[in-house]
């Protein structure tokens, strides 16, 4: 029989391989390059790279627990990015949090990835809804894998299908939004308002919660257009709400079947993302079907066009 120490041992080292996982698809949905975990004698390990840069996480398991370390140049901007990133989901499950009862939740996935679509996604959430919201297990998209996307946003369209606003634009349309709007916040103004102005029309609720990109008063200026008399929290990492971190799996997984639709029709693997990587594949791409082709794929106001 195994003793209690080894069993505990063996509890500690999977919940290590389980957060180092769970940091490895965040980093990954943020568009860092992250390798397969490597296991060592008290922990586990990741690279994570960026051009000529990397960075090592470490996950460590033992007596005291599970402890993360990150290990690279304190003084950098990328050790700080990644840093400032892991500081937050650390921190993050302590904080306590008081929700509206009701409430329209809003979130965006796809900004960052030079390939495929922006899509805004908007959730309503009432007291009921929240509670069987928690069997879901919802939370941050970026902490979860592709996969566990793909499923959860099933069952939401499944069993709240009336409660989702999703807005979903393609690369041609985007890079004529872009053209027209001139930045990428104030796509993104426009698609959180209609986003939250569908729901809002069915559902009446007065409290809004978006996850900050922009000053307050820009998104209330378009949201004034639409809707009157409510309250806006705009906050960062809005994801803690219910609501917002259902939105977020929505969307992301109207990103990541995007990238299988197109993967599967080109027989290219089309990359998340910004890194050189994606410049590789879009000079392939470039090349083997054409600009017009790739102007269908991409996001043209990114510096990657420029590099390719």
């Amino acid at each position: 029989m195994q003793s209690s120490f080894h069993k505990e041992n063996l509890s500690l080292e999977q919940k290590a391989l389980d957060e180092i996982n769970k940091f490895r698809n965040q980093l990954q949905n943020e568009g860092y390059i992250v390798d397969e975990p490597t296991k060592k004698q008290y922990n586990y390990e990741v690279i994570i790279s960026r051009g000529k840069e990397n960075i090592k996480l470490m996950v460590y398991f033992g007596k005291k627990g599970i402890k993360t370390v990150l290990q690279g140049n304190p003084n950098s901007e990328f050790y700080k990015q990644v840093d400032s990133l892991l500081n937050f989901k650390l921190n993050f499950q302590s904080e306590e949090l008081s929700e509206p009862e009701s409430y329209i939740g809003s979130d965006e996935s796809g900004k960052g990835d030079f390939f495929g679509p922006l899509v805004v996604s908007a959730f309503a959430v009432d007291y009921a809804t929240r509670e069987k919201l928690k069997y879901l297990n919802i939370k941050d998209s970026k902490e979860i894998s592709d996969n566990e996307i793909s499923k959860t946003a099933s069952e939401l369209i499944k069993k709240f299908k009336d409660r989702i606003a999703v807005i979903e634009i393609h690369p041609k349309k985007y890079n004529e939004l872009y053209d027209s709007f001139k930045n990428l916040n104030s796509i993104l103004i426009w698609a959180h308002s209609r986003a939250i102005e569908e729901l809002h029309k069915k559902f009446h609720y007065s409290q809004i919660v978006i996850d900050k990109f922009c000053a307050e008063d820009l998104i209330r200026t378009e949201l004034n257009k639409k809707i009157n008399d409510y309250d806006l929290i705009l906050t960062e990492k809005a994801e803690r709400f219910t609501g917002v971190a259902a939105a977020s799996i929505i969307a992301r997984s109207r990103v990541i079947n995007w990238f299988k639709k197109k993967s599967a029709e080109l027989k290219i693997d089309l990359p998340l993302g910004s890194s050189e990587k994606v410049n590789d594949v879009a000079s392939h791409i470039k090349n083997k079907f054409g600009n017009d082709v790739l102007s269908e794929l991409i996001k043209l106001h990114f510096k990657n066009f420029k590099n390719i």
